[in-house]
């Protein structure tokens, strides 16, 4: 197949929620389209990734994808996806969860077309006898977030590793740049001064997500900088909890609750910080919030969890250190806190990182160079 040939491509995404992996969805669907691909997505209609596509103009294919499903259904979706896939001429079909990688795989195979798939967690995929078999035989190629996720698939799923590239993910700079109107209109929103330092993180809030340690973390940061403020955007499981916890450290009245923001990226342009303290065994590999943070030129606190160390260079535009670790944590953000021109210097090498490696421009090309390899062969 010519390596310029337009593609009929169908991408998947089975869950309910909308997090990083329905962005990427979302923002390939959108990039696959502007290079002249036919695109349609397949989701679940209550998923903001179905009225995205809409307004982009991108086709779409509702599906009622199940939180959790019997084989009945599963084998149900399967043989409307392959008649679909017919009817369209699909060349390749791309799943990225667990679920619409098992129904893909099995439509792929019905219809005679090929199927890649996204891991974008580090979990094994290979939890029954159905799973080897899609993973061995109806699975064309794995791309994978993370080098760790990579191993995983080799080591526990017992993977060809010819079958997997590591393709990290990627943000379009000018739609996520740094924007001065929107950081006075977020600050004016919640009350935080101009001179006043914002530490910001913006993740769901489950526990692998690790916001407890940062926010155990910022009491010993305050009562260094009383002119500086933690911001925590998300929603999720452990909302009252955090919440709970700031008020029994006694920070409550500097830690901001914003909740689950449709305008997420908005948020990254009032914060002075980023710090995003994930913990291991909950999967996390390359979340999108540290490339928002890369692009709104933020110096950067994490954990050295999953690939997350892949967008920081260690001094340079940031620090990395092992989860849970509190004491640490403070001791880098008062660092940051009382040094502004460290602060502006580590943002700067932050967009020089994300521009260098981590474009939605160059993730897209990576991923057609995979779609064409895998049709080639």
């Amino acid at each position: 197949m010519p390596i310029s040939k337009s593609l009929n491509i169908l991408l998947l995404n089975a869950l309910d929620i909308y997090g990083g992996g329905e962005f990427f969805v979302y923002q390939l669907a959108k990039l696959l389209t502007q290079k002249g691909h036919k695109v349609w997505v397949s989701c679940r209609k209550d998923n903001i990734i179905y009225g995205r596509c809409i307004e982009e103009g991108i086709g779409v294919f509702p599906l009622d994808y199940p939180e959790h499903s019997g084989k009945s259904d599963l084998w149900k979706n399967s043989r409307v996806l392959s008649k679909f896939i017919k009817e369209n001429n699909i060349d390749i079909v791309h799943s990225n969860t667990n679920y619409d990688r098992t129904a893909g795989a099995f439509a792929a195979k019905l219809a005679g077309v090929r199927h890649v798939s996204n891991v974008h967690s580090f979990h094994s995929i290979s939890h029954n006898l159905t799973h080897w078999y899609r993973n061995k035989y109806l699975i064309h190629h794995f791309m994978v977030d993370g080098v760790c996720t990579k191993e995983l698939l080799i080591n526990e799923d017992k993977i060809d590793p010819a079958k997997i590239t590591l393709l990290h993910l990627g943000l379009d700079p000018e739609q996520n740049k740094k924007d001065p109107k929107t950081r006075i209109k977020i600050r004016n929103e919640f009350n935080v001064e101009d001179d006043e330092i914002l530490i910001g993180n913006a993740a769901r809030m489950v526990p692998f997500k690790g916001q407890e340690y940062l926010i155990r973390a910022y009491p010993k940061v305050l009562k260094a900088y009383p002119k500086s403020k933690l911001m925590v955007v998300g929603d999720g499981e452990l909302n009252r909890m955090l919440h709970k916890l700031a008020e029994e450290l006694g920070i409550s009245e500097r830690t901001i609750f914003p909740g689950f923001r449709k305008d997420i990226k908005s948020m990254y342009s009032a914060f002075d910080i980023y710090a995003h303290t994930s913990v291991e065994g909950g999967g996390e590999t390359f979340p999108y919030a540290m490339l928002h943070a890369l692009a709104q030129e933020l110096p950067m606190v994490i954990t050295r969890v999953g690939d997350m160390p892949a967008m920081v260079e260690e001094g340079i535009n940031g620090f990395a250190l092992e989860d849970k670790n509190v004491k640490g944590i403070s001791e880098k953000l008062m660092l940051l806190c009382g040094n502004e021109n460290l602060r502006k210097d580590m943002g700067r090498k932050s967009f020089e990182l994300m521009m260098e490696k981590f474009t939605v421009e160059i993730m897209t090309q990576n991923i057609e160079n995979v779609y064409y390899k895998v049709l080639n062969n």
